[in-house]
C-alpha cells in the first residue's frame, strides 16, 4: 500500500493505530489511515490510487454515515472531492482508511510529523501524541480494548520518543527470495 501511494504521488500523512505501532505500541492495525492533502490535484491522485486498487467502501452498519451495501457497490471515486473519498475502503492490498479531517487535516498534522522510511518508502508519520489526543470520548470498544497499550505508549513517550516499532515495516525475504511485509 505504501508503494502504491508513492507511485501515485499522493501527498499524505500516516495517522491512526499504525502510527502507534511505529512508536512501539503492541497493536496490529486493521487498516492504514491516510490523511491526504486536500487540494484538487492531490484528491485526483487519491481517486486514481483507489481505482487502481479496485477500492470499494466498506459497509459498516454501526457507523452513522455508513453507505448501504448497494451504495458501496455503486461507489466511484468521481468526483474526487473530500466528501466522496472520506471512507474506509476494502482494496486488493488490504483496508485503507481515508479520514480527511477526523484525525486532523494534512495541514494540521504535517508540521509535527516525522519523515520515516517504512518498508523502503519515505512516509510522513504524524506525531503519536496527535493520535492519542484525538481518541474519541467516550471511547470506542476497540479503544477500550487497547487502553493498556495506549497507557504504556504514553508512559514511554514521556522519556523516549524514538520510533521503535519500525521493524514491523521493514521488508524481510522468505526462502523463495520474494519480499514479504
Amino acid at each position: 500500500m505504501l508503494r502504491a501511494l508513492a507511485d501515485h504521488q499522493v501527498e499524505w500523512v500516516l495517522s491512526g493505530s499504525a502510527v502507534l505501532a511505529v512508536y512501539g505500541a503492541p497493536l496490529s492495525p486493521n487498516d492504514l489511515d491516510v490523511v491526504p492533502a486536500l487540494d484538487p490535484v492531490n484528491l485526483r491522485r487519491v481517486a486514481a490510487l483507489l481505482t487502481s486498487l479496485d477500492a470499494v467502501p466498506a459497509h459498516v452498519p454501526e457507523w452513522e454515515q455508513s453507505l448501504s451495501v448497494s451504495q458501496c457497490r455503486q461507489w466511484r471515486p468521481d468526483p474526487p472531492t473530500e466528501q466522496q473519498l472520506d471512507h474506509l475502503f476494502v482494496t486488493r492490498l488490504g483496508m485503507l482508511d481515508i479520514p480527511p479531517r477526523l484525525t486532523g487535516t494534512h495541514d494540521q498534522l504535517l508540521p509535527t510529523a516525522t519523515r520515516l522510511d517504512l518498508a523502503g518508502v519515505p512516509v510522513w508519520v504524524c506525531d503519536p501524541d496527535e493520535v492519542l489526543r484525538r481518541l474519541p470520548q467516550p471511547p470506542r470498544a476497540k479503544d477500550r480494548d487497547r487502553a493498556t497499550a495506549y497507557a504504556m505508549l504514553r508512559a514511554r513517550l514521556r522519556t523516549d520518543r524514538r520510533p521503535v516499532g519500525l521493524t514491523r515495516f521493514i521488508p524481510t525475504t522468505d526462502q523463495s527470495g520474494t519480499g514479504r511485509h
